[in-house]
């Protein structure tokens, strides 16, 4: 479990919920039940990882797909940075219409769709990158032993992969 300084979850606490039904998702997902400003960040913020994204993405007009979104910062530090077209994805429509409440005055660019990681609807060759901050990392301890998954999480991981890589 890692302390947020806005929030205490672990990551098999989304974990469990993840690889559920949408439906399932949204009713236990922490972020769907917050209030609209409430957000909650996996890992890093961007503060701290600033300096790898330009050095991985030094053209700021990239067409970057940010897989997993959820109610992260990310993406708002991101376009207040510079990087204007970044499409975000989430499973939970409830977090995407509250995500596009959020920024539809402020970051009017942003896109925010519901859309499941592993059958993205989008055009081969469609982004410059992709950024998964923490949705594989749900997905590999939602069952059994992360160092030896079950069929299913591995099958998970590959079609996100493929998707993305298309």
């Amino acid at each position: 479990m890692r302390s947020t300084g806005r929030k205490s979850i672990g990551i098999r606490d989304i974990a469990s919920i993840h690889s559920s039904a949408p439906s399932v998702w949204t009713k236990n997902n922490p972020s769907t039940r917050e209030d609209e400003d409430s957000s909650f960040d996996w890992f890093k913020s961007y503060g701290e990882i600033s300096s790898t994204i330009h050095d991985i993405i030094p053209d700021k007009a990239a067409r970057i797909l940010m897989l997993g979104c959820g109610n992260s910062k990310l993406t708002e530090e991101m376009y207040d940075d510079g990087y204007k077209n970044i499409a975000n994805i989430d499973y939970s429509q409830v977090v995407i219409d509250k995500m596009q409440r959020r920024h539809a005055g402020r970051r009017p660019e942003l896109t925010w769709l519901e859309m499941d990681i592993r059958d993205l609807k989008f055009a081969d060759d469609a982004f410059d990158v992709a950024i998964d901050k923490g949705t594989m990392d749900a997905m590999m301890t939602s069952k059994g032993d992360v160092w030896d998954p079950p069929a299913q999480v591995i099958e998970d991981c590959d079609r996100e992969v493929m998707e993305v890589v298309r």
